[in-house]
C-alpha cells in the first residue's frame, strides 16, 4: 500500500472530525489533557478495529451484501482477477497477497474496493457484454484503490464521520434533557406568580435550550459539510490515479472502451453544484477518458 498525495483531502477530513469530537469530549471532561487522551483512544479503538479480521468481516457481511463467487462466476472471473493481481504485484511488490474477490448483489456495471483486502464485482457485469479485457481494466482500477492507500484513508474519513455523528446525537439528547430540567426549574421559580407564568417559564426555558442545541447542530453540520466536500474532492482525484494505475497494467484502451460504453451514465451534469460537491465521488467519464488519452499521447511522444 502506498500513500498518494491525493489522499491528503481525506486526512484533512479526519483531522476536522477529530477536533469536533475532541471539543465534545472536552465539554464532558472539562479537562484538555483528559479530553485529548479520551478522544485519541476513541479514534484509535473504533478505527483500528476496522483494520483487523473483524473489519474484513464487517465490510463483507454487514456494510455490504457481498458473497463469494459461485462455480460459474469463478470460471469467468478468477482467470481475469488472477491475471490483474499478478500484474498489480509486479507494479507494487508490497501489495497484500490476501486480497479476495467477492460478488456484490447489484445489477449495476461496476466494481468496488473496500477495506484492505476486498474487491467486489457487481453481479451485473456478468450479464453485460463487456470483454474480458474491459472487466480486467475495471478490476485493475479497484486494485489501484487498495495499492494507493485510497481505501485505507477512506476508512479513516468515514469512520471519523460516524464518531462525530455519535457525539452529535449524544449531545443533542443531553441538551434535550437539560431543556426539560431547565424548563421545570423555570416553572418552579415562577410558580409563586400564577399558573400562566409557570407554564410560560417552562416553555421559555425549554425553548432556550432547544435554540442552543439548534445553533450547535448547525455549526457542526456546516463544519462536517466542509469536511465532506474536502473528502469528496480527494476521492474524485483518486479515480484519475486509479485509471492511470490500470492503464499502467496494460488496460488503458479497454478502460477507455468501458467509459465509451457507459458515458451516458454520469449522474452529475454540473460539477460545481452543491449536490456534486457533497455526493460526487467520481469525475465524469468524459474527463476520465480525456485523462487516459492525454496520458497515452504523452507516452507516444516520448517514444
Amino acid at each position: 500500500m502506498r500513500f498518494q498525495v491525493v489522499n491528503i483531502g481525506l486526512i484533512i477530513s479526519l483531522v476536522i472530525n477529530f477536533f469536533i469530537s475532541w471539543y465534545f469530549v472536552c465539554i464532558f471532561t472539562n479537562d484538555l489533557v483528559d479530553g485529548t487522551l479520551i478522544t485519541i483512544l476513541i479514534f484509535v479503538v473504533s478505527i483500528g478495529i476496522l483494520f483487523t479480521p473483524v473489519g474484513d468481516w464487517w465490510y463483507r457481511r454487514v456494510a455490504l451484501p457481498l458473497r463469494e463467487p459461485d462455480m460459474m462466476e469463478r470460471k469467468r472471473l478468477e482467470p481475469i482477477f488472477n491475471q490483474v493481481y499478478e500484474r498489480a504485484l509486479e507494479k507494487v511488490p508490497n501489495l497484500s497477497r490476501d486480497i479476495k474477490l467477492f460478488i456484490y448483489e447489484d445489477s449495476g456495471i461496476n466494481a468496488l474496493a473496500i477495506g484492505l483486502k476486498t474487491i467486489a464485482v457487481y453481479k451485473g457485469i456478468l450479464y453485460s457484454n463487456l470483454s474480458d479485457e474491459e472487466i480486467a481494466a475495471v478490476i485493475g482500477h479497484e486494485f489501484a484503490h487498495i495499492a494507493n492507500g485510497d481505501t485505507f484513508c477512506t476508512i479513516l474519513s468515514i469512520q471519523s464521520n460516524v464518531i462525530v455523528s455519535m457525539f452529535r446525537t449524544v449531545i443533542s439528547f443531553l441538551l434535550m434533557v437539560l431543556g426539560k430540567v431547565f424548563g421545570l426549574f423555570s416553572a418552579v421559580f415562577l410558580k409563586g406568580a400564577d399558573l400562566t407564568s409557570a407554564e410560560d417559564g417552562f416553555t421559555l426555558g425549554e425553548s432556550l435550550i432547544k435554540f442552543c442545541n439548534w445553533i450547535l447542530n448547525k455549526i457542526v453540520a456546516a463544519i462536517v459539510m466542509i469536511s465532506v466536500m474536502i473528502a469528496q474532492c480527494s476521492r474524485r482525484k483518486h479515480e484519475f490515479m486509479a485509471d492511470n494505475f490500470s492503464a499502467d497494467l496494460g488496460y488503458g484502451e479497454p478502460m477507455i472502451c468501458f467509459f465509451e460504453r457507459y458515458r451516458d451514465k454520469d449522474y452529475f451534469e454540473d460539477k460545481f453544484s452543491l449536490s456534486y460537491l457533497l455526493h460526487g465521488t467520481h469525475p465524469s467519464m468524459q474527463a476520465r477518458m480525456e485523462n487516459l488519452r492525454s496520458r497515452r499521447e504523452a507516452a507516444e511522444k516520448v517514444f
